[in-house]
């Protein structure tokens, strides 16, 4: 999948393609099949969403007609944007499926694909085919509807709810240990790979797993560990149970891997999880550092702990001693 910067010269030529597009339809007709309608767009969360910012940097608004091909596309930054959030299109009348995504980013791990694939081929995905990619660098909004275009003066309102969902770790200390921890990485795993847009489906191609942020402090003074990551499956995968592993992994939907580096030693904290990382979903994990680097969970979630003392690095994550 080619990366698709939406501030560049690549994009721009996009845009002014879907124009010309959307422009000649119109002059054959001689204006006759061109009506005017509105948009009006706006971000939802839901009450599990309390560290989502629910704001909106860009806009990618993609039109498709009833052949799956682009008719008309728009991208707005932050500062073109309207106070109401309401846009004046023109399209030719047809039947359409509309989409937009806010907040897509040229440096984030996360990129769409080009302006060309159909409509139920375009899906958002980790540029990278690392197993090991950075959390995501935006909050990403998607909100979609199907409508048609028969008179003027039409009124459509798009509702954007997150695609992705959001891990934070918060940890306190045993008393002392603090001053002698050398690094602390957070992992999250089993989580999707992309996104398909259109038909709001989640990708689980590979194996993919997303390093933590470490943010600073939460509200409490705890140290703040932070992931954005596309949602973990609802239910586990069908399939006989691996012979080397516990009940707990197994019925694991999603897990993190936390490792603690004290002295020459990391220990490994595998925080499975039983319950969805769904989007726009914010997962909050407390927990203690003790002495032997092992963590200690709070009763929050429903989760478990594997610990792994003096584990060695190996694999594709490295882990900096």
């Amino acid at each position: 999948m080619k990366k698709t910067n939406y501030g560049q010269r690549g994009v721009a030529a996009g845009i002014l393609f879907a124009g010309l597009s959307l422009l000649s339809g119109c002059i054959d007709d001689n204006m006759s099949d061109c009506n005017n309608f509105t948009v009006r767009y706006k971000i939802e969360l839901s009450a599990q969403a309390q560290a989502f910012s629910g704001r909106m940097d860009n806009l990618n608004m993609h039109f498709y007609d009833g052949t799956q091909s682009l008719a008309h596309h728009e991208y707005v930054e932050r500062e073109q944007m309207p106070d109401d959030n309401i846009y004046a299109i023109s399209l030719p009348m047809n039947d359409y499926h509309h989409f937009a995504i806010a907040n897509i980013l040229p440096e984030s791990s996360v990129s769409a694909s080009d302006l060309a694939v159909q409509s139920d081929r375009y899906k958002l995905a980790y540029d990278s085919n690392a197993d090991t990619v950075p959390s995501h660098a935006s909050e990403l909004y998607v909100g979609r509807e199907r409508f048609s275009i028969a008179d003027k003066n039409q009124f459509i309102e798009v509702v954007l709810t997150p695609c992705i969902a959001m891990t934070r770790l918060h940890l306190d200390y045993e008393t002392g240990v603090a001053a002698s921890i050398g690094s602390i990485e957070g992992y999250v795993n089993k989580t999707a790979t992309g996104f398909y847009c259109r038909d709001s489906i989640y990708e689980h191609d590979r194996p993919v797993v997303v390093q933590m942020k470490e943010t600073g402090e939460d509200e409490n003074g705890l140290s703040l560990f932070q992931a954005l990551s596309f949602p973990s499956k609802d239910v586990a995968s069908a399939g006989a149970p691996a012979v080397d592993r516990s009940v707990a992994e197994e019925n694991a939907l999603w897990n993190t891997d936390v490792y603690v580096s004290i002295g020459n030693k990391i220990t490994r904290n595998t925080i499975h999880v039983a319950e969805p990382l769904s989007a726009g979903k914010c997962v909050d994990i407390y927990g203690v550092v003790r002495g032997d680097g092992s963590i200690e969970i709070g009763h929050n979630l429903q989760a478990t702990v594997a610990i792994t003392l003096d584990w060695k690095p190996g694999g594709n994550i490295d882990v900096e001693m």
